[in-house]
């Protein structure tokens, strides 16, 4: 039995939460090509998954001396005549309302907002991200790639890597930094810290700074939809080089000698994305979706983009981490939940494969959608899937 992706043939899973030794770490998306090996997130001889025991490490944390280390970068940066001294990527959602409103109103920094546009965004994304420039009285610069180009390239991406959501994940990657490179602008603040999710290589846990090499990659080197530049611009010859900027890492010597500092402010600030849930829904104007998310069980997370639903499927066949299992085992490690609720509410949820806007995206890539099924399927790896009797069904689910 051979396993797609380079990742591990048995699955093991976390003894804390539900995530598996299936799981890989964020890397730069310019790298993504259609032979890459996905590196595992790592576990411990306890058989406990890095997220989990980043959450342990959580609990025994001196949040005021944090405060403290986040105080003395903000007055480092701060200005006093009204120019922008951060800057803060988001759309909107939970993360980027409470992460701009905590710097603007607690600790009194004036920072601009960048969006990186959804590819299809959804009402309810675009209502709160009015509320957001609203309620936390911030500016805004939203970035919107040219349509044509990122439905080809989600095409590509799909196709290629069954990661049909790649193009906006390119732009939350890369457009804080280049739009701080414009306006000279030092400081970047994002909300999570992806170690908190284990989509960071063990002990990252140990500073703040958001690695550089996300979004810094040679030219020669950047892969996009799973194809090198050459090849998409030989393949879609109306594509223009100047098309694929939005879309491409930064060259190194673009930052070299730059000092930008690209922090999270969830390193220093206990981050609950249950408690910050309910402060923006109070402070901020953030409401939730108008009815559950399909593949979950929740109301409030992933909800800016029709994109997410079809992306948190395709992590489900690729990897059989889905939606579901994901916010469950960010609930056990918060505990709000036990592990024996977050398997009942996995076997309810996890499986269903009828995203209410599965059909916007496929149109928008100008696919059918029986073309669709059958590359969905062609991701499907022979260690987790098997098809009997015109069904396919899970292997080694053993939560």
């Amino acid at each position: 039995m051979n396993s797609f992706f380079g990742l591990p043939e048995k699955v093991k899973y976390c003894k804390n939460c539900l995530l598996s030794n299936q799981k890989p770490i964020s890397i730069n998306e310019n790298n993504n090509s259609k032979k890459t090996k996905k590196i595992k997130m790592s576990f411990g001889k306890n058989g406990i998954c890095s997220a989990c025991e980043i959450s342990e490490k959580k609990k025994k944390i001196d949040w005021k001396l944090r405060e403290k280390k986040l105080l003395r970068i903000l007055d480092k940066y701060r200005k006093n005549n009204n120019e922008y001294d951060c800057i803060i990527p988001g759309s909107g959602g939970k993360d980027s309302m409470y992460t701009t409103y905590m710097l603007k109103h607690k600790y009194n920094m004036n920072p601009l907002t960048v969006t990186q546009s959804p590819i299809l965004p959804t009402k309810m994304g675009l209502k709160n991200f009015r509320s957001w420039i609203n309620y936390c009285g911030v500016n805004n610069i939203l970035a919107s790639p040219n349509a044509r180009v990122t439905a080809a390239l989600a095409r590509e991406a799909f196709i290629n890597l069954l990661h049909p959501m790649q193009p906006f994940k390119f732009g939350i990657k890369t457009v804080a930094v280049k739009e701080a490179l414009r306006r000279n602008i030092k400081l970047i603040f994002y909300g999570e810290p992806y170690s908190e999710y284990g989509s960071e290589a063990k002990n990252s846990d140990k500073k703040a700074t958001y690695n550089f090499s996300w979004f810094t990659n040679k030219k020669e080197d950047n892969y996009i939809g799973g194809l090198k530049e050459g090849e998409i611009k030989r393949k879609y010859n109306w594509i223009k080089e100047s098309d694929l900027r939005a879309f491409a890492s930064l060259e190194p010597n673009e930052i070299k000698g730059k000092k930008l500092q690209v922090e999270f402010l969830g390193w220093y600030l206990k981050w609950d994305p249950q408690e910050i849930y309910y402060f923006v829904s109070k402070y901020c104007g953030f409401e939730p979706d108008y009815q559950r998310t399909e593949g979950s069980y929740g109301r409030y997370t992933g909800i800016d983009d029709k994109f997410d639903w079809l992306h948190f499927y395709c992590s489900f066949i690729k990897f059989g981490i889905g939606r579901c299992r994901q916010d469950a085992s960010q609930e056990i490690r918060n505990g709000h939940i036990t592990r024996d609720e977050g398997i009942m509410l996995c076997k309810k949820f996890e499986s269903e494969g009828s995203g209410r806007f599965f059909k916007d995206c496929y149109e928008f890539m100008n696919l059918s959608e029986k073309d669709a099924n059958k590359i969905i399927d062609n991701f499907r790896s022979p260690h987790l899937w098997r098809r009997e009797k015109g069904k396919w069904s899970r292997l080694q689910l053993d939560y």
